[in-house]
Order: structure tokens, then sequence, then C-alpha cells
């Protein structure tokens, strides 16, 4: 489950990030703040997919909270997703002001602007987000595989301990005298 919802959070990212280039290629101010408005849902999505797999997590560790390398993995996840949002925003920002320009020079020069930021800094920090939910998903799996050990252990030993307790009660079975009344 929680390796879903770390697919889900790439998902939702990757729309958001095809939201803000949509913006940028918006062909008037009113197809921008259509397309503008829609990212703070988008935004959302993700927040509640990270919610999700921290529930999942916490609802596979039996009561436990999450493991210390999930919980440094996820504060690394979230660092960057947050500097990944703001810098779109400033991309954002770029094009409300492209809009409201008061000639096409400077209109064109602001777009021109956004894409560059999109690019070059957004895209840098979005590729953070995701190497960031690579390992994050490298560390879930890591935790799975060693309970899965773990539970592989508990079966043997109880399969053992089934196993004995069987034996010694036939063997109980066979020495003890049976009591007939008669």
């Amino acid at each position: 489950m929680a390796a879903a919802d770390l697919g889900h959070v790439n998902g939702e990212l990757i729309r958001y990030r095809t939201t803000v280039l949509r913006a940028i290629e918006a062909e008037t101010k009113a197809d921008f703040v259509r397309i503008a408005a829609s990212l703070p849902n988008v935004h959302s999505r993700i927040d509640k997919a990270i919610q999700r797999f921290v529930d999942a997590t916490n609802d596979a560790s039996s009561g436990k909270s999450m493991d210390a390398r999930e919980l440094e993995e996820l504060k690394n996840v979230q660092q960057r997703l947050t500097a990944y949002i703001d810098s779109s925003h400033y991309t954002i920002e770029l094009l409300k002001n492209r809009w409201e320009a008061k000639s096409a020079n400077e209109a064109s020069r602001l777009r021109k602007a956004a894409e560059e930021h999109a690019a070059k800094d957004a895209g840098r920090k979005l590729i953070g987000v995701t190497l960031e939910l690579d390992r994050l998903l490298e560390v879930v799996a890591e935790i799975a595989g060693e309970v899965r050990k773990e539970a592989d252990v508990s079966l043997r030993i109880a399969t053992m301990e089934f196993m004995v307790t069987s034996v010694l009660l036939a063997a109980l079975v066979l020495i003890l005298p049976v009591r007939r009344s008669g």
C-alpha cells in the first residue's frame, strides 16, 4: 500500500508540473487563469497521497510509528517538494505579471523568463523530489524485506513449537496407561 501511495505522489507531481507548463503555453489570460486555478487542487492531491503513505506505513507497523529511516526520507521528500512548489509559484507569478504587462515586449520577456525558470530552477527541483521519492521507496522496500524475514523466522519458530508440542502430546498418549472403567 505504501509503495502505491508513493506512486500516486509521483503521478500527481507530474500533473502539477504539466499544469505549470500548460500555464506557460496559455494563449489567453482566461486560459492562464483557468489553468493556474487548478494548481491548488493538484497540490492538495499530492499532500493527500503523502498522508495516505504515512497512514499506510503506520498501519503496517502494528501501532508503532514510522521507522526512523522512513521518517528521515519522508522529511527529505517534503523539503524538496516544498522547494519545488515554491519555485513553481514563482513561475506562476512571472506569468501573472506577463498578463498584466503594459507592452508586448515586456509580456514576451516575462513569458521567456517563466519558461527558463520552469526549465532550470523548477526543473532541477522536480528532479530532486523524484530522486528523494525513489530513495524513500528503496527504504520502504528494505524495511518490507526486513519485516518479511522477521515474519519468516517467527513462522519457523511457531511451526517448530507446534511440532514439538505435537510430538510430546503423542508421546504422553502412548506412555500413560489408559484407564478403563468397568
